[in-house]
């Protein structure tokens, strides 16, 4: 029986020494990480193509948001008018998130975001994810979520949910975050 216990464990110890116990790594994961590199993340473009969240020499600013989500149909001014500024020093990346595929393509065609947009079903997030956990991990699944990661991949800034004046206003906090970093 002690020699059972003893590769029990020996199968147990070398799971969390490999992260096979981890679930697989998602864009929410970008919350847990500041401070620190982004998870190496490939996700699917809407064309079909990979897109990778990989640094690539300059900032990449990525926006997480939803067909459904009013408060991220608010923040699309901010994000266009951003790129349009910013899109030759900044890499943005847009991520439909917490629909099915199809409501996801629909809303990535009714934004018509002038940069690369990924979906990232909601069934590949249960898949990963169960519902209940996602619940109970407070604001990390809360859209719009924002992420802007330096040139090297760490990410330096988050931020969940439609900022908002002292008024209660929409405000754009990007361009302040973007000069931390040394853009203006």
């Amino acid at each position: 029986m002690s020699g059972l216990r003893a590769l029990a464990l020996a199968v147990l110890a070398s799971a969390a020494l490999t992260g096979a116990a981890r679930p697989p790594a998602t864009v929410f994961d970008l919350s847990d990480a500041i401070g620190k590199r982004g998870p190496a993340l490939t996700l699917t473009a809407i064309d079909g193509s990979p897109l990778t969240l990989a640094a690539r020499g300059k900032p990449t600013y990525v926006f997480l948001f939803a067909g459904w989500c009013g408060p991220c149909q608010e923040s699309l001014p901010f994000v266009r008018r951003a790129f349009a500024k910013y899109g030759d020093r900044v890499r943005f990346v847009g991520v439909d998130v917490l629909e099915d595929a199809d409501a996801a393509r629909a809303a990535v065609a009714s934004a018509a975001l002038p940069f690369a947009v990924a979906i990232y079903p909601i069934d590949a997030l249960d898949a990963a994810i169960a519902p209940a956990a996602q619940l109970r991990a407070g604001n990390k699944y809360r859209i719009p979520a924002d992420y802007l990661l330096d040139a090297d991949g760490v990410v330096r800034y988050a931020w969940h949910g439609l900022s908002l004046n002292g008024g209660g206003d929409p405000v754009d906090v990007l361009p302040g975050y973007l000069a931390k970093l040394g853009i203006e």
